[in-house]
């Protein structure tokens, strides 16, 4: 009984490893058959279908994974003596202006070299600074520069020079385009060394310059840094190497000068600390700052005339209203007229600044036919409707992205986002507003004017996305 019982056993056992033995030939005769059906097909072995993305979403993959700084690309300013080199607009477009410090007390010059080899000098200006111990604050006006041509330069003099960098006079055409940035505010965040805010301020200059190069210059609506009186981020702030390659339009900031609040919490004296980092043109004594020399100043680019206010103290608004009809006086017949200071007078964050631009601000577009107001501080983005002199909004207009308004009355006011990402406010309702949003990644702004049209596009830069757009016309 106990030889059948182990028969039985074996006989069954036999049977199943006899029908597992022809399921796995069954299965691997199928794969051979499968894979030289594939290959008679030209298919290649084991290879899948991969499934398809929609362009859009490849496309800002590919932003975001070429969203870079650039060190690599000239020698950095930090391997010589020379700091802080800037390059501001001139009073037109064949000239720009050039800041930088130098240990030597030596009069400093600037040497510019065209396609054809030849080489002009252009003298600085040389005074020992007075926020920067040991060292001399050198300002030089470049002329004669030629749409279209391409120079090498260098800043310094015998007792050392600066890298050669390079600058593209972009080539004059119908349309006129700059790019607008904010509050890159260099040492604000509280989450990441000032280091990190200074290289993803760099991806944003290297992505703006590289896919706009177009651009005549880079404005940027102020808090250039977070301590007006730390040299470290002034540093952090102006040393990379696309701003060597674009003229700068400098705002001044309330973080950028001092004052009674931020001299005792920061722990610096009052200094012309913006001053002697930038040099505009045609800086005017009207509404300089207390303990600085930073007044407000203006230009003419193309034919639209840019007036930058300092609107940081609390100077009547009578000061900067004479300034604007001054300024508008001397040249009635630009056809574009463009007002930048730091505060937003209509906060999309519930902080207005100043308190009072937007009365005179009010008061400056109307009775000047001022088209377009350009503000920062909100680290937040926002767009108006067009506005009258008693600030009330105008509404038979199409203020939806992407809308165009054919020669409107009133003024626009675009504020942009923070530019490096430092910090983001949370947003707040305006009545005057008809686009906010608070998008947390660097944002800027594309402006391309001609004759008859000024067309504005915000983009979120890391992945170039186009957050928001209008079209101001005239007929």
């Amino acid at each position: 009984m106990r030889k059948r019982q182990i028969k039985v056993v074996i006989g069954f056992l036999a049977l199943v490893l006899l029908a597992a033995f022809l399921t796995v030939y069954k299965a691997n005769t199928d794969k051979k058959e499968l894979l030289v059906e594939e290959e008679q097909q030209g298919m290649q072995p084991e290879e899948k279908p991969v499934e398809s993305q929609p362009d859009e979403i490849r496309d800002e993959e590919a932003q975001l994974a070429s969203f870079l700084p650039d060190y690599t690309s000239a020698p950095l300013l930090n391997t010589t003596e020379i700091k802080c080199l800037s390059m501001e607009v001139g009073a037109s477009e064949d000239q720009v202006q050039l800041n930088w410090f130098s240990p030597s007390e030596i009069r400093g010059k600037t040497e510019w070299k065209n396609s054809s080899g030849k080489v002009q000098s252009f003298e600085a200006e040389c005074t020992a600074s007075v926020t920067m111990a040991g060292y001399y604050v050198n300002k030089a006006v470049v002329s004669g520069l030629r749409s279209g041509e391409t120079y090498t330069y260098r800043v310094g003099n015998e007792d050392g020079w600066s890298p050669e960098y390079t600058y593209h006079v972009p080539e004059d055409t119908e349309t006129f385009t700059f790019l607008v940035t904010s509050d890159a505010q260099i040492g604000q965040s509280e989450v990441e060394l000032p280091e990190e805010t200074a290289e993803r301020w760099d991806s944003v200059l290297t992505r703006l310059t590289g896919y706009v190069p177009e651009a005549k210059f880079l404005l940027h609506a102020g808090d250039q840094v977070a301590d007006f009186g730390n040299q470290e981020q002034y540093e952090l702030f102006l040393e990379h190497l696309a701003l060597y390659s674009i003229p700068l339009v400098p705002v001044v900031g309330n973080h950028d000068v001092a004052n009674e609040w931020s001299m005792e919490a920061n722990g610096h004296p009052d200094g012309p600390y913006f001053y002697e980092h930038f040099f505009v043109p045609n800086r005017s004594n009207m509404a300089e700052g207390q303990y600085d020399q930073n007044g407000n100043y203006s230009f003419i680019w193309g034919d639209i005339l840019f007036i930058v206010l300092n609107g940081c103290y609390g100077h009547p608004g009578e000061f900067h209203e004479a300034y604007a009809a001054q300024i508008v006086s001397e040249f009635p017949k630009v056809k574009w007229r463009i007002v930048i200071q730091h505060y937003s007078p209509y906060s999309g964050v519930g902080s207005s600044g100043n308190g009072i631009s937007d009365d005179y601000l009010a008061h400056i577009t109307i009775d000047n036919d001022v088209d377009l107001v350009l503000t920062g501080h909100d680290h937040a983005y926002s767009r108006s409707a067009f506005l009258n002199r008693e600030k009330q909004v105008l509404p038979d207009y199409d203020y939806k992205s992407g809308g165009v308004a054919v020669n409107p009355e009133g003024a626009m006011y675009v504020t942009c986002g923070t530019s490096s990402g430092c910090l983001y406010h949370s947003i707040e309702e305006d009545e005057h507003l008809v686009f906010q949003g608070q998008p947390e990644t660097p944002s800027a702004i594309r402006i391309d004017i001609t004759d008859k049209e000024l067309r504005l596009r915000t983009y979120l830069v890391d992945s170039w996305t186009l957050y928001d757009e209008y079209t101001i016309r005239k007929e």
